[in-house]
């Protein structure tokens, strides 16, 4: 401000003049103080001592020179109730309220400058009989950031609660000592929401507190701690891989070079894995070790053609990079022969096999080709009397046919509805001999088993005969509404240990006709929160009774208490299956010659839980012979020759039996 003395001065033509004095005060112009953040509710407990200072950050002026004087009534304009007290010097309220005070009351404090300007704000002060502490109902879960990485983080909604409910909390957040958060982490009280982006130089971990307050300043903490990662650098490759090729019937070595990938992070180890260029899994003819980075097999002329094969390196925080090569099949040295296997359509979806060399034996082969169905469903075949499709005299439709078929049927596979990472049920195929000049016609059974619906279970309205049938250049396809699979004769040998796989309890390797030792190559998929253990027992036939002394006898039979004791006490010593949800692995056996095997799974535990001294503590085993399982419920479905789905769940569970898939390789040593 400023003040000047002007003189006005009048003068007329002859010279003559008269002046006059005033005064002129020039002022500032002056910025009205503001409210900058409201004044938050609060509370007092009657007979208690109630003291509040107004928080310093509530109000500004702009104006350097201005005070500011404080003044409170409530919001009407009257003065404060007899038992609180204002202190405008130090912005303080005190008092303490009685029962006759019960009640809200609105306060509203008012700021004036020492031009007059004056801005208010009103806040509720509540007088209640008690006050609840705020609780903390769910902790809050320790979180992980990455360095040069946005971290956002929400406290959920439910963490906190206050039974007073018309206390509304206000929140802060510190480092667990009290310290301020770090200057590249912020903390918004209104949405509960921490964000900001850590560098390197902030690697490590923090404990954050986070503390809620009632009005009453009555306040509850929860501390979680927030780790920070070093910033990940993803793997690159260095060196494309050469396009292969190989002869068929002639066996295939190859192994990626070793400076075909790196990571800049030496800290970190790659992991690799294999499939095809559009995520599919390897043929079934070709395998991926991932620790010695090779691939193997022995191509037939069957899998002429050219492939795609990706690689990826994964590192430890899961950061990937593919390449992609070219793996050529050329043709082998052949020998012209006529096929010996005929597979004909006589009628509708009746066929015959036979044998055109020699009248024994015919083969068959069965894929599945296609799969929309929502269900896992189980496809059987069954021999007829003739292209009626007679069974013993009695036709197709008769109210008894359905019963006399299955009575005499073929399991062949069932088909998963949900399948995991990596598993293709197309690679599977079902090999099966009949008789020559055989009749064969196939069946379908909804979401359920033959054995289920001979045993009552389930009601033979569950059974679906083909409704169309095709020919193409693979064979014939068969439609069972949803499921589409291909049949065809072939001349391809029987896989070793299927002997037995076409019983009510076909999950059996037999190699009871085998004189050497057998190799076993194991690709195992998993799509099950348990991590569940697959291994495998041996029995003395096909009833499933365990010899436990040796002398070639069984000594327990299925459904005996001590049965699961006595398989896994008699599994094969290094077959240990078991792989990460929604992963794929690799794994190698062997197997005794002349005896027959069977798989077993156990719920999210291994062997040793098994056979601990502590009974108590046993998880849930599950058999192929339903008499073992204590749900007498089925858990293992037959999916093609060797290869096996596993249901986790007691009493059958949701039946997808995709929870562990085997697929076994078996090969004379």
């Amino acid at each position: 401000m400023s003040n000047f003395n002007i003189k006005v001065t009048a003068r007329d033509i002859f010279g003559v003049e008269v002046s006059d004095d005033f005064a002129l005060t020039v002022k500032n112009v002056n910025d009205a103080p503001e409210l900058v953040e409201a004044i938050a509710n609060r509370k007092v407990v009657i007979n208690t001592q109630f003291n509040f200072t107004i928080p310093e950050n509530s109000f500004i002026d702009i104006d350097a020179g201005d005070s500011l004087t404080y003044t409170a009534t409530l919001e009407n304009g009257e003065p404060l109730p007899s038992w609180l007290t204002f202190n405008s010097a130090t912005q303080n309220f005190s008092g303490t309220p009685t029962m006759e005070n019960l009640g809200n009351q609105n306060i509203k404090v008012t700021v004036k400058d020492i031009s007059g300007d004056e801005v208010s704000d009103v806040f509720v002060l509540t007088v209640a009989k008690f006050n609840s502490t705020p609780l903390v109902d769910r902790a809050i879960a320790d979180q992980k950031a990455t360095a040069k990485t946005t971290f956002n983080f929400t406290i959920p909604e439910n963490t906190f609660s206050d039974v007073d409910l018309e206390d509304t909390l206000t929140y802060t957040a510190t480092l667990d000592n009290g310290d301020p958060l770090p200057s590249w982490l912020s903390f918004n009280a209104n949405e509960l929401t921490f964000s900001g982006t850590p560098t390197n130089d902030h690697v490590g971990s923090l404990n954050i507190k986070v503390t809620a307050t009632d009005p009453a300043l009555a306040e509850v903490s929860d501390v979680f701690a927030l780790t920070i990662a070093k910033a990940n650098n993803p793997p690159i490759v260095d060196r494309a891989i050469a396009d292969q090729k190989v002869t068929a019937e002639t066996t295939f070595n190859f192994t990626i070079p070793e400076n075909t990938f790196s990571d800049v992070d030496i800290e970190d180890t790659l992991t690799y894995t294999a499939t095809l260029d559009n995520g599919g899994p390897l043929p079934s003819w070709l395998s991926f070790n991932p620790n010695k980075l090779t691939f193997s097999g022995v191509p037939t002329n069957n899998n002429l053609g050219s492939l795609n094969i990706k690689v990826t390196a994964k590192d430890s925080v899961g950061a990937e990079v593919s390449d992609v090569f070219a793996l050529t099949v050329a043709q082998g040295i052949t020998v012209e022969t006529e096929s010996i296997s005929l597979l004909t359509r006589i009628t509708g979806d009746i066929f015959t096999i036979k044998n055109q060399v020699n009248g024994e034996k015919a083969k068959l082969s069965v894929k599945i080709k296609s799969n929309t169905s929502e269900e896992v469903n189980e496809l059987g075949v069954f021999v007829v009397d003739d292209a009626e499709g007679k069974v013993n005299g009695v036709a197709p439709g008769a109210a008894n046919y359905t019963e006399l078929a299955l009575q005499r049927a073929t399991l062949l596979l069932s088909s998963l509805a949900k399948l995991p990472n990596g598993f293709n049920p197309t690679d599977l195929s079902r090999l099966l001999e009949f008789n020559s000049e055989s009749n064969l016609r196939f069946y379908l059974i909804r979401s359920s088993t033959t054995q289920a619906v001979l045993s009552g279970q389930t009601p033979f309205s569950q059974v679906l005969f083909s409704s169309d049938t095709n020919v193409d250049d693979t064979g014939f396809s068969l439609n069972f509404q949803n499921l589409v699979v291909n049949i065809a004769a072939t001349d391809q040998d029987l896989p070793v240990g299927t002997g037995l796989q076409g019983k009510y309890e076909p999950e059996l390797i037999d190699l009871r006709d085998v004189k050497q030792l057998v190799k076993a190559e194991f690709v195992v998929h998993r799509e099950a929160a348990f991590n569940n253990f697959v291994g495998f027992y041996q029995i003395t036939d096909e009833n499933g009774g365990i010899d436990t002394n040796g002398d070639g006898t069984a000594d327990v039979l299925v459904g005996q208490a001590s049965y699961t004791q006595a398989a896994i006490s008699n599994r094969v010593a290094g077959i240990d299956l078991s792989v990460a949800n929604e992963g794929t692995a690799s794994f190698t056996g062997t197997f005794q010659p002349g005896a027959i095997f069977v798989p077993f799974i156990i719920v999210n535990a291994g062997a040793d839980a098994i056979l601990d001294s502590n009974p108590n503590n046993d998880p849930a085993v599950y058999f192929s012979f339903l008499g073992a399982n204590t749900d007498q419920a089925d858990h293992i479905r037959l999916l093609g020759n060797n290869a096996f789905g596993f249901e986790d769940l007691a009493n059958g569970g949701d039946r997808d039996y995709n929870d562990l898939i085997v697929r076994v390789n078996l090969s004379i040593a």
